[in-house]
């Protein structure tokens, strides 16, 4: 490309030779170009040399001209203008694309293929039960509070999570899809022996506890020092337990009963083997160990299993439900990260960053499992005869999640690549 000075040389160079005959010379150098009068007999005059061109002056180079104005197009419209200039849709576009477009595209890809698993099934979802889906979470989400603060209760939650109201409508309806894809797998699932079972967790002998949670039995012999001491438990908990859940809560969990899954058995055998205001020896369950106290027990409640069962059922059908929903989305997560392939260049580029941090954190929490197993098989050797051994589990998040509070249900915007549920 000639450079900007270059484009104006040639332009002033072709002007000049535009120009009429003789425009170059003044007045008076054009009389001194005519012959001179001839005298009789006299001597001719010698023609007037010709006049020397004239040395083009230089060409000046210019500042470039401002940037005109973007130019809205059929594809390109104008959405809004400020002090009469325009700004198009490809430009409010970009940042939204660099700042919130890959969740949107995520939850995008997921709801797109539940749409296409469900074709493949032949499960039709209608907008009613969208709908449904809807009001069953908003529901549950908001379940102490009356349905006509549910709106302003729905903008706060959506500021908090930083979710767009379409971001939120994409998951409901992802979810009214996999619901419709769950109900024949759940069918004739629940025996009266769930439903006994059920109803002695909701409504049978429940404990509430603290625990400290530590990484060895060195720790647990800081812990115990210090509870000699006199220190509370609680305090103790938040200075040194490891579990960032709980230990900002003194080490607090939700109330639970024996038959509650997502435990390890030997966490709840040494609860209930408590008295109220008792410590626990150490328990060592999911690559950890744990000091627990005994806070309250909580007697059955008086009611009868006859008089519940419906509702147990209902109960339990719901949590196979949510269950049924997040096995489905786990796959279709897997779905995408085999079958995506993103064109623009930021997109890709940040989903490709989300693909290497999820696979570093996997590969983190394979190294620390790893690590835990190791030194569980060191401290076999030594541990004291006291010390309850736990079986075979061992994913302490997923244990960690289940005495947690309840949480809304998954809203979050996006896939998590390498970390399927």
């Amino acid at each position: 490309m000639k450079r900007l000075s270059d484009i104006f040389v040639v332009v002033v160079i072709i002007s000049s030779s535009l120009l009429p005959a003789g425009s170059g010379c003044s007045k008076d150098e054009k009389h001194a170009q005519t012959p001179a009068a001839h005298s009789g007999g006299g001597v001719k005059q010698s023609a007037a040399a010709p006049a020397q061109p004239q040395p083009q002056p230089a060409a000046q180079v210019q500042a470039p001209a401002p940037a005109a104005p973007p130019v809205a197009s059929a594809a390109d419209p104008i959405v809004a203008k400020v002090n009469g200039e325009p700004i198009t849709m490809s430009q409010l576009q970009q940042p939204l694309i660099e700042g919130y477009g890959l969740n949107v595209l995520l939850n995008m890809v997921q709801l797109d293929l539940a749409r296409q698993n469900a074709a493949k099934q032949r499960v039709t979802v209608s907008a009613a039960d969208i709908e449904r889906e809807r009001d069953q979470t908003l529901g549950k989400m908001f379940k102490d509070a009356k349905k006509e603060d549910y709106p302003q209760l729905m903008e706060q939650f959506l500021q908090q999570q930083r979710i767009s109201r379409p971001e939120f409508d994409m998951v409901m309806e992802t979810n009214a899809i996999l619901r419709k894809i769950a109900e024949p797998q759940l069918a004739g699932k629940i025996s009266d022996e769930n439903l006994v079972s059920a109803f002695n967790t909701l409504y049978g002998e429940t404990v509430q506890v603290r625990h400290i949670q530590v990484t060895n039995l060195q720790e647990i012999a800081e812990v115990q020092r210090r509870l000699a001491a006199g220190e509370q438990f609680a305090d103790v908990a938040k200075a040194m337990s490891r579990n960032q859940r709980t230990a900002g809560l003194g080490g607090e969990l939700p109330t639970f009963s024996m038959q509650m899954a997502g435990l390890p058995e030997s966490f709840k055998r040494a609860a209930f083997d408590l008295k109220e205001g008792e410590v626990s020896e150490p328990v060592q369950a999911d690559g950890a160990y744990h000091l627990i106290k005994l806070e309250h027990r909580f007697a059955p409640k008086a009611v009868k299993f006859e008089d519940m069962k419906e509702s147990v059922r209902e109960e339990l059908y719901d949590r196979l439900m949510q269950q049924a929903i997040k096995e489905l989305r786990g796959r279709l997560g897997r779905q995408a990260v085999e079958t995506l392939k993103i064109e623009d260049p930021v997109l890709k580029k940040q989903y490709d960053e989300k693909l290497a941090a999820g696979r570093a954190q996997l590969k983190d929490r394979e190294q620390i499992n790893k690590a835990m197993e190791r030194q569980r098989e060191n401290m076999s050797a030594t541990q004291p005869s006291t010390l309850p051994s736990l079986g075979p589990e061992t994913p302490s998040a997923e244990s960690e999640e289940a005495v947690s509070p309840e949480r809304p249900p998954a809203t979050q915007p996006g896939i998590a690549p390498g970390n399927t549920p």
